[in-house]
């Protein structure tokens, strides 16, 4: 068996292009139809964060949509109503995070949907039995972790002006 390597292995020097697609729109974009963007210095805007929010609340909506029971037994938050509503306000977000340019307003109102998230999940601890705060304990550590990465790119976004 012989091993063929290449005599220029400077990967890094040029990205490599692959199905004809120009490196510059391989990127993921804020919303369907947009052009690659950039900041100020030239390099690549906080797009695919804002792309990975929008559809992670898509994701999240149509869970709680769908099976709020299961997002109540995951969670440990027993209000199925509640968690049925706050799945059509996850896939509006997620809708507009994607479908705008801006996306700035719709990243603040993940923000304030966290808050709520966590107050919610707080007010089930409260009434909660062992088993059920500790998912809610988890529950309340994944919110936080989301909500960091909301407020970074709700302020990355506000910041930016085209």
């Amino acid at each position: 068996m012989s091993i063929a390597t290449a005599t220029h292995t400077d990967w890094r020097a040029t990205p490599p292009e692959y199905a004809g697609v120009p490196f510059d729109q391989k990127r993921i974009k804020t919303h369907i139809g947009s052009a690659a963007r950039h900041d100020a210095d030239g390099s690549a805007s906080s797009e695919p964060l804002a792309t990975f929010l929008g559809l992670f609340s898509i994701g999240l909506g149509l869970w709680e949509l769908t099976n709020p029971r299961g997002v109540a037994e995951t969670s440990g938050v027993p209000y199925t109503g509640t968690l049925w509503a706050y799945g059509a306000r996850e896939i509006t977000c997620g809708l507009g995070i994607l479908a705008n340019r801006r996306p700035a307003g719709w990243l603040w109102s993940r923000v304030a949907g966290d808050v709520l998230d966590i107050s919610t999940a707080a007010a089930a601890y409260a009434d909660g039995d062992a088993d059920r705060r500790r998912k809610v304990v988890q529950t309340i550590a994944a919110l936080l972790g989301v909500t960091v990465l909301d407020v970074v790119a709700a302020t990355s976004h506000s910041a930016s002006r085209d």
